[in-house]
């Protein structure tokens, strides 16, 4: 602190002594003209004539005491100021002069005086940080430099607003905003965030704000004394750490169906073994390897990797729950750059589908290639959808209970990503979505 303080001191002090040494040789310089003036006047006068700074002369200083014009002036030379007066007389011209040394300012006594005004300062300074914060000043300089760098560190937009400006902000808040790293603050809040700006009743709470890049936001506010913390986050990102979570859960869904049905298997052959009927368990193990080389046949015809190994597990999980899954159509190779849209989406909706089946249910998945891209279709024989189209493909709408609803947004959000749209209709009790996307680029022709 004493290292940032010193400069302004000294350059304060230095000021300060120019200043005095200003006035102080201005005011020497007007009193010795005036003492001038005064010594030629009673000369002129018929006063006696002074041996010292005083002259008669025929070739003064200033031709004007020549002309019948009186002359002065104050003149700064390296010995000092001196001060002339010239003033026309019958011989020639009276010329008086007066010097003094030039005034310097005592710079010992300013120095200290701020030298002193710098240790108080830097106590009052360390008094204030350890009643409000119970700090040291390097403790507080610590902890102010860890802020900084864990608020930088947030992959989370953080924006502090007093008033109308933005007085902080943090490097993700710049890139979400569309601002350039060197953009200092304060910056008007409606300048860089319309949307936030006009948002006036959301001084706490959470919000659903489009950025100014034209991309949707979720945005949640705290308001601290004048203050207002405003922490935003693209929902692309969070739509893409949802899908993730919901991937992850899926497989293991998944994972624990396959599980389920091999034990169920296991056991039922090794209670045939044990009872001597070699010949049923024969058929039973004949019959899953059938029923696996049909499932196979079927898959074959889905000739993207990622949407087959799908179909595989939604299959098993609707053998667990009592669904019977079929498949129509098939889905060419040419469509694998779309895979992760599909695998995604449909995901979401054979999930749905096989939920709202229930037990004894039908699920069918179809595709159908359409002029120009893809139509795929799941439907299910369930009770109907509860809720309206608009609200049906909202967060958070469903009507299954709280903490639900989400899969439907995140499966459209992804396929309007990719160019295409969903949408669903309901057809002779069957409840129908439907995925319709374009061809993928590597599959058009030039």
């Amino acid at each position: 602190m004493i290292r940032a303080l010193l400069a302004p001191f000294v350059v304060l002090v230095l000021g300060l002594g120019f200043l005095e040494a200003i006035r102080a040789n201005d005011y020497l310089g007007q009193a010795l003209l005036t003492e001038a003036r005064r010594v030629a006047g009673a000369v002129a006068s018929g006063g006696p004539l002074p041996l010292l700074g005083v002259r008669l002369t025929t070739r003064p200083e200033s031709p004007l005491p020549l002309l019948g014009e009186k002359a002065e002036g104050v003149e700064v030379r390296p010995r000092g100021l001196r001060a002339w007066v010239s003033w026309p007389m019958s011989s020639g011209a009276l010329e008086v002069a007066r010097g003094y040394p030039l005034y310097l300012p005592a710079w010992g006594l300013g120095f200290l005086l701020a030298f002193l005004s710098l240790l108080w300062a830097r106590a009052r300074v360390h008094g204030v940080l350890r009643r409000a914060f119970g700090w040291s000043w390097k403790e507080a300089q610590k902890r102010l430099v860890a802020l900084e760098a864990a608020v930088a560190a947030l992959e989370e937009g953080v924006v502090v607003v007093r008033g109308e400006n933005v007085v902080l902000l943090n490097p993700r808040a710049r890139d979400l905003l569309g601002l350039a790293p060197e953009a200092l603050t304060p910056l008007s809040l409606r300048r860089i965030w319309p949307a936030m700006a006009e948002a006036t009743t959301l001084s706490s709470g959470e919000e659903a704000l489009p950025l100014p890049t034209g991309r949707p936001a979720r945005v949640r506010v705290r308001r601290v004394g004048e203050h207002r913390v405003v922490v935003f986050q693209d929902q692309r990102e969070l739509l893409r750490l949802a899908e993730n979570l919901t991937q992850s859960r899926r497989h293991l869904d998944l994972l624990r169906a396959q599980a389920h049905e091999f034990h169920n298997l296991l056991h039922v052959l090794a209670g045939l073994l044990e009872l001597g009927r070699v010949e049923e368990a024969l058929r039973l193990i004949q019959s899953e390897a059938e029923a696996e080389a049909e499932l196979e046949a079927v898959l074959s015809r889905v000739e993207v990797p990622l949407v087959a190994a799908l179909l595989l597990g939604k299959r098993r999980r609707a053998h667990e729950l009592g669904v019977v899954l079929t498949l129509e159509g098939g889905l060419p190779a040419r469509y694998a750059p779309l895979s992760d849209v599909l695998v995604s989406a449909m995901g979401h909706l054979v999930d749905n589908a096989l939920e709202a089946a229930g037990p004894g249910g039908a699920v069918r998945v179809s595709f159908l290639e359409e002029e120009g891209g893809l139509r795929v279709e799941v439907w299910d024989n369930g009770p109907g959808l509860p809720l309206g189209t608009e609200a049906l493909f909202l967060p958070g709408a469903s009507g299954r209970g709280t903490g639900r609803g989400y899969g439907l947004a995140l499966a459209r959000a992804q396929v309007r990503g990719a160019g295409g749209e969903m949408g669903f209709r309901r057809e002779e009790g069957w409840t129908v979505f439907w995925i319709v996307l374009g061809e993928p680029w590597n599959g058009r022709s030039s």
